[in-house]
């Protein structure tokens, strides 16, 4: 998990330095000393946005890897690393959410049903997730988990849909340019952004429901309260 946390957040990094590095060479250009076809006018917004669309993939690719991975075969599993792991998605969904108000516009009222959403999808997966998963334990000790198969699928179309939607139509997240590759009204944008942040919001609920249960679990384990087969 410190790997994986470590690697979107160098991700990012590289992104935003790219694009602010991008914003501040066309901001020192002057328009009227350049003398450019209206094609390749036309062609320099995709030219600036294909690091960000390698990154992003790059992004979509460890995420999918990473879930589909953990549900196969299992994984180690820690009390920090639990804590981390929840921080951390619900860090990063919020830094979504807060682009969404701040950036393409959402009205603030749109806080409530996302809340909710969240909020209540975390309770219904920490009240039926117990019988998706199944615990053992090593010689050494070490509690491992897997399963939560459809959470985790869930959370991976979730987070990836957000993200191509950013790329292809809102832009900004992220990054501090505006519109996607492809141009669409602001009306259009602020739905498509609503409609994709609730998905976010079902993905990151079902997660951080399944994390709880994961942790109650293991607390049980470690305390002796609970028998688990050894392997």
């Amino acid at each position: 998990m410190p790997i994986f946390a470590l690697t979107i957040i160098a991700i990012f990094i590289m992104l935003s330095g790219i694009e602010i590095a991008s914003a501040i060479t066309v901001n020192n250009i002057d328009p009227s000393k350049l003398h450019v076809s209206d094609a390749q006018k036309s062609v320099a917004p995709y030219g600036a946005n294909i690091g960000r669309i390698i990154l992003y993939s790059i992004v979509i690719v460890i995420v999918i890897i990473t879930r589909l991975r953990w549900t196969k075969y299992g994984r180690r599993v820690t009390r920090p690393k639990i804590i981390a792991e929840s921080i951390f998605f619900l860090v990063l969904s919020s830094i979504v959410a807060f682009d969404s108000f701040y950036d393409v516009g959402i009205p603030i009222l749109y806080l409530i049903p996302y809340l909710t959403l969240f909020l209540g999808l975390a309770y219904y997966s920490y009240l039926h997730s117990n019988q998706l998963m199944s615990f053992w334990k090593e010689k050494s000790g070490s509690i491992y988990v897997k399963g939560g198969t459809h959470i985790h699928l869930a959370y991976v179309i979730g987070t990836t849909s957000r993200i191509i939607i950013s790329v292809l139509f809102i832009g900004s997240l992220f990054t501090p340019s505006r519109g996607g590759l492809i141009h669409i009204d602001n009306s259009t944008a602020v739905l498509a952004t609503i409609v994709f942040d609730f998905l976010l919001m079902i993905s990151v609920g079902l997660l951080i429901g399944i994390n709880r249960r994961i942790l109650i679990r293991y607390n049980l384990i470690s305390q002796g309260r609970e028998n688990i087969s050894e392997k």
